[in-house]
């Protein structure tokens, strides 16, 4: 497989685990009949966007969803068809591709507003709306967009006095709004604050429920905790890839979540070293007796921490056995001490796909501060990346958009 790839080391990743995933985050949701929107903005969160994308189409996901233009247009240069909104501060000279690539711009400002109008008068698009010109449930219009509310997280959205005016400036400017959504800051440890979110949402959209105006809040933490998955949309992100909003407790755990990546990788040299061979930059390691280290290609370049050296531990396919990352982690490559002189060819996994606190993303995230998010999303597209599918397999080369 290896050679297949081309490096010797790569990124699995189980589409499978997402499937399971998206299955546990519909059956979280109190209306069974909510669309999901697959959150696959940052490269699917470093597993790619590309691949994600299609494989959440393909098992019946409603929508999907992306920060920026660019992301949005490289789904549509690779043909994914269907809803694709675009969760950034769209400004108003982004509208014309918005409407020529058939994506859903977030609004939050007369301006934005304008430039969507602009951007239809210069198309001369014929828009066909209701009274209330509100986009009808069959499908989104030319140039539909939603309009975010900023309920808490003081970031991206609008006023929530300022809701009533955006509608009406849609209307009177024959923008087609679909619908109205919120985010929360802290949905996984903080409930009091959430809930205050939730509730000023609600105050918000009020005057507007029971028409055609479509609504949305729940980020992986709300629906894992059942908050606002009533609405017509959920937007789960990291939880789409098995990982958790905050630490993986086994309150997290406890959901049935499945991590979907994992770094694999086998040796490039094996030394058998002497007592007293001092190990990578800065001779931060010295072995004490004659020991077996061996090179993987894989360094901070690839999204390897160099907060882990001397701190992290490799996995032994073939026994199971944890082997210790000695020596400073460097730029393209990491030093493992091993018990003995491996087998030709034997394999390693560098990330396992799991919650454990010595080799997997959310044991990183845990080792070095930081949250499980940022560590996927330095996946480099360095690694090749081989998809997981039932029986099929596909393979993406390294530096190739398509991974990403």
């Amino acid at each position: 497989m290896f050679g297949k790839l081309g490096r010797s080391a790569y990124v699995d990743i189980d589409l499978d685990a997402i499937t399971n995933n998206v299955e546990v985050i519909r059956n979280c949701c109190a209306n069974k009949d909510a669309g999901v929107i697959g959150v696959i903005k940052a490269g699917a969160y470093g597993h790619g966007s590309v691949h994600v994308g299609r494989h959440l189409k393909r098992i019946g996901v409603e929508r999907l969803a992306v920060a920026t233009i660019d992301e949005g247009l490289q789904l549509r240069k690779h043909d994914i068809e269907g809803p694709v909104h675009i969760f950034g501060n769209v400004q108003d000279w982004e509208m014309e591709a918005c409407l020529e690539n058939a994506l859903i711009p977030t609004v939050c400002s007369e301006e934005s507003i304008q430039g969507m109008a602009d951007a239809l008068s210069a198309m001369k698009i014929n828009r066909q709306h209701s009274e209330s010109n509100n986009v009808p449930c069959n499908g989104p219009l030319p140039g539909t967009v939603h309009i975010k509310v900023d309920t808490g997280m003081s970031r991206n959205g609008c006023q929530p006095d300022d809701l009533p005016l955006l509608i009406e400036t849609c209307a009177k400017l024959g923008v087609p709004v679909e619908g109205v959504f919120t985010h929360f800051a802290d949905s996984w440890d903080n409930m009091e604050f959430t809930r205050q979110q939730l509730d000023l949402f609600q105050q918000c959209i009020s005057p507007f429920r029971g028409g055609k105006l479509r609504f949305h809040a729940a980020n992986t933490g709300a629906i894992l905790h059942g908050l606002a998955t009533d609405f017509d949309f959920v937007r789960p992100g990291i939880g789409l890839y098995g990982l958790p909003p905050g630490d993986a407790n086994m309150r997290f755990q406890a959901f049935g979540l499945k991590p979907a990546a994992c770094i694999k990788g086998r040796p490039t040299l094996v030394k058998k070293l002497p007592a007293g061979t001092k190990i990578g930059y800065g001779c931060t390691y010295e072995t004490v007796d004659e020991e077996w280290v061996a090179t993987f290609p894989v360094g901070y370049a690839d999204g390897y921490w160099r907060h882990l050296s001397q701190a992290w531990f490799v996995v032994r396919d073939l026994t199971g056995e944890k082997c210790p990352v000695v020596g400073r982690i460097s730029m393209d490559a990491i030093t493992v001490r091993l018990p003995g002189e491996p087998e030709k060819n034997e394999s390693f996994t560098l990330m396992t796909a799991d919650y454990d606190p010595h080799s997997s993303a959310t044991g990183v995230a845990a080792r070095v501060d930081t949250i499980a998010y940022e560590v996927v999303t330095r996946l480099s597209i360095r690694y090749p990346r081989l998809y997981k599918h039932g029986k099929e397999t596909t393979i993406v080369p390294a530096l190739s958009l398509d991974s990403y």
